[in-house]
């Protein structure tokens, strides 16, 4: 049976811009699957690459964004207390420790390269206390006289930074 064109574009739009999965699109547009893959694989050929649209829409969306920070704070703080478990820990040897430090380094390398690449504004704000951080600790070495002021200026600094300026 022929579809619309009207049903191609509904489908595209369940499935891209409404997440649902293929299958529930298809159902709620009474669209065939066999259809429905016939549709995308002909997009994709012409250079509408549904899925790819569909993951840059879910990076843009506010639920996955904050879901991404929630994810990111969950790793870090399973992170720390791992390394606070390790500290503790009498029972480990040093080649058993330098391991699993390796194994968490690794681990920890990979975790934050995927969340820069999923959240450019994560990485960005990342970037910006590294550079806050390395400036405090330059100072407490070097201008010790002016941590009072450096102190009074970071708070105001820091909403500076968030506000986007």
């Amino acid at each position: 049976m022929a579809h619309p064109g009207e049903k191609r574009t509904q489908l595209r739009g369940l499935y891209v811009y409404q997440r649902l999965p293929m299958e529930a699109a298809c159902k709620k547009l009474g669209v065939p699957r066999g259809t429905a893959n016939r549709w995308k694989r002909e997009a994709l050929d012409k250079g509408d690459d549904w899925d790819g649209v569909r993951a840059a829409v879910a990076l843009g969306d506010d639920n996955f964004s904050t879901l991404s920070k929630k994810l990111l704070e969950d790793y870090l703080v399973q992170h720390q207390a791992t390394i606070d478990l390790l500290r503790e820990a009498t029972d480990m040897g040093p080649r058993e420790r330098a391991e699993t430090l390796a194994s968490m380094s690794d681990s920890f390398n990979k975790t934050m390269a995927s969340f820069k690449r999923l959240n450019p504004e994560l990485d960005r704000t990342a970037v910006q206390l590294d550079v806050i951080q390395r400036f405090v600790t330059f100072a407490q070495a070097k201008y010790p006289q002016h941590l009072q002021a450096l102190a009074e200026m970071l708070e105001p600094f820091g909403e500076e930074l968030a506000r986007g300026r």
